[in-house]
């Protein structure tokens, strides 16, 4: 790794001491563990052992949830898989590994994969009754945030540490996608497929990348945010929302035409990560880029998770009860009042109100008039 990659993993260290209070306890963990280069201790020994039964299962920490069908899936710590018709009742389904479990996806109704800690990736082809182990890898130690398939043989895995590797075979085996956008290693949090096919990488410290050869190459773009951005919900033909620490969120209506980030913009960042009294965060991290737009907010709680309701409004979740709808006419978020202050980190407009999972399991929330 190279001075100046050192150097944007402290900024990142300091900036998780930060904002440690609102930051989820697995992005925080893993931040904090790849700060820097000594033994983190990890035992790569370790070999995958089943998901135990939890008898209170149904309250423990959640990360993940889906659309499964005309069900739900909701994933979480030691290997946690729940299953649900309606999104009230739930029930617990055996796992070949006891990781925790960061997200779950569906390629359609039946074929899902859930991925987590100690490199796992989990698959179902039955809407998630039943779970195989397509890989552990303990002597990596680190995890996978997010999972993308564009069919049942072809996806794409991103996780710790700038890792973004791809399958043809349906999991059974991956390869590393390399890049120069993934130098300074970032963790890759959030992968998705916009309007128009093209994706949209996101990630720590305001990391920007798009690609529209279904992730063979990468080009990184100009961000209006040095602070994490933790998820992105696509928005119409090729716009996206995206949205992270300290409840930062921006709109960008056309990717497409969004800036990319130049050497002279690249060397800039990395000068200012290896300046000690701007990383200890006088520099402002938000600034203008053309194209997008930041969602104004009073609200300062960090938002983890995001999806689009029925009718097309875009929710963001995040920490103690927040639950935020954008409004891209006026360039806001507004919040959405619930009785609760529940730590969210994902949630589905569903069931006539709201299913959440975060630090208190899965619930089922009434959204009011």
């Amino acid at each position: 790794m190279n001075r100046h990659a050192l150097s944007l993993r402290k900024l990142a260290a300091l900036s998780s001491l930060a904002v440690a209070v609102a930051f989820p306890v697995y992005l925080f963990a893993q931040e904090a563990e790849s700060s820097g280069d000594e033994d983190t201790g990890t035992d790569t020994t370790l070999v995958a052992r089943p998901s135990v039964e939890a008898p209170r299962a149904v309250s423990s920490l959640l990360l993940g949830i889906a659309k499964a069908g005309s069900g739900y899936v909701a994933v979480g710590q030691r290997g946690g898989v729940l299953l649900s018709e309606d999104g009230k009742a739930w029930k617990q389904v055996p796992t070949p590994a006891d990781a925790t479990l960061v997200r779950v996806r569906f390629l359609d109704d039946t074929h899902g994969w859930a991925v987590g800690y100690d490199g796992t990736i989990l698959a179902t082809e039955d809407a998630g009754k039943t779970w195989t182990l397509a890989q552990f890898d303990a002597s990596w130690g680190k995890p996978y945030f997010d999972i993308l398939f564009f069919d049942t043989s072809n996806g794409l895995v991103a996780g710790g540490n700038g890792a973004l590797k791809r399958t043809a075979d349906g999991g059974k085996t991956w390869e590393t996608i390399e890049s120069s956008v993934f130098e300074d290693q970032p963790n890759l949090y959030n992968l998705v497929t916009l309007g128009d096919g093209s994706l949209l990488l996101t990630g720590e410290r305001g990391f920007l990348a798009r690609s529209v050869d279904r992730g063979s190459t990468w080009t990184q773009l100009k961000s209006p945010y040095t602070g994490s951005y933790f998820g992105t919900v696509p928005d119409g033909a090729n716009g996206a929302v995206m949205f992270g620490l300290r409840g930062n969120a921006f709109h960008a209506a056309d990717l497409s035409k969004a800036a990319v980030l130049t050497e002279a913009d690249l060397a800039a960042l990395r000068e200012l990560a290896a300046n000690p009294e701007a990383s200890g965060s006088l520099a402002n991290p938000i600034s203008e880029v053309a194209g997008w737009t930041r969602l104004a907010s009073e609200d300062t709680e960090s938002l983890f998770g995001g999806s689009v309701s029925d009718d097309g409004q875009v929710l963001l979740f995040g920490a103690n009860g927040r639950v935020m709808k954008a409004d891209f006419a006026a360039g806001a978020l507004n919040r959405i009042v619930l009785p609760t202050n529940i730590n969210m980190n994902m949630g589905l407009a569903a069931a006539g109100g709201l299913i959440v999972v975060g630090t208190s399991g899965v619930q089922a929330l009434p959204v009011p008039n």
